[in-house]
């Protein structure tokens, strides 16, 4: 698609940053407007939460991906996986709400809420840069990449593609208009927190382990089962083990 949008000399505007940006802004945007909900008490607080979330969820993912792929090609702009960031997010919440002595689950909920519409645009950028890419159709909206600056592996170009960066982040964004329901009505006292996050990653788990089927880009574990699939089940097992803990802790966790 477009990796580049913009090139002015040695400078470059590329596709992936400008979308990671703009959701980036959306979801800081969102938990502005809750931040008292929330139970910050003080712009400072706000600003130390979210420059934590984002350093924890691109360290996160850079780690994970490094980790997947080898040391060989340490750089700070050469690839991640959005798995790291669900091990690295959820803990630096905990310790923050530890710090701030808010409840964690409730914290938790408008983070992984917000987190979806990030992750929808981390997605369109997937899609501009060419990475993540599909596999193979002959169904009439699949996507073509020509830009040879793309990620796509060189025989792919040209070639009809399942547009699996779309798909996800249409689910995404079905996934949060969901949420958002739930989240409200928790807020009216409706139900415990906790059940928006524990939401997130199921859903979530179950999403990419489908489109995993669709993927050109699956790094294999165990027979048929990828890396991806394996990460989704660990997500469903990890909302399953938040539910259980939310039905046992007092409304302060």
């Amino acid at each position: 698609m477009r990796p580049v949008l913009l090139a002015c000399g040695p400078v470059r505007l590329y596709g992936y940053g400008v979308a990671i940006a703009f959701g980036g802004i959306i979801s800081a945007r969102l938990l502005w407007l809750r931040r008292e909900k929330m139970g910050l008490r003080d712009e400072e607080s706000f600003w130390a939460l979210i420059n934590l979330v984002v350093l924890a969820g691109f360290f996160g993912g850079k780690i994970l991906f490094l980790l997947q792929s080898g040391w060989g090609g340490l750089s700070l702009a050469n690839g991640y996986s959005a798995f790291g960031g669900f091990i690295s997010v959820p803990l630096c919440v905990a310790l923050f709400a530890r710090w701030k002595k808010i409840a964690v689950l409730k914290l938790a909920d408008y983070v992984f809420l917000c987190a979806l519409f990030w992750h929808a645009f981390g997605r369109l950028g997937c899609f501009l840069a060419g990475c993540c890419y599909g596999r193979p159709t002959e169904l009439p909206w699949g996507v073509v990449f020509r830009d040879p600056r793309s990620l796509i592996p060189p025989e792919l170009l040209g070639v009809h593609l399942h547009p699996v960066q779309l798909y996800e982040a249409v689910g995404d964004l079905l996934i949060a208009s969901v949420l958002w329901r739930v989240l409200r009505a928790t807020e009216e006292g409706k139900y415990r927190p906790g059940l928006v996050a524990a939401g997130h990653f199921a859903a979530y788990g179950v999403l990419r382990f489908s489109l995993e089927f669709l993927r050109g880009d699956t790094m294999p574990l165990l027979g048929p089962l990828s890396q991806g699939q394996a990460f989704g089940l660990g997500l469903i097992a990890a909302s399953a083990g938040m539910m259980v803990w939310r039905s046992r802790c007092s409304p302060s966790c």
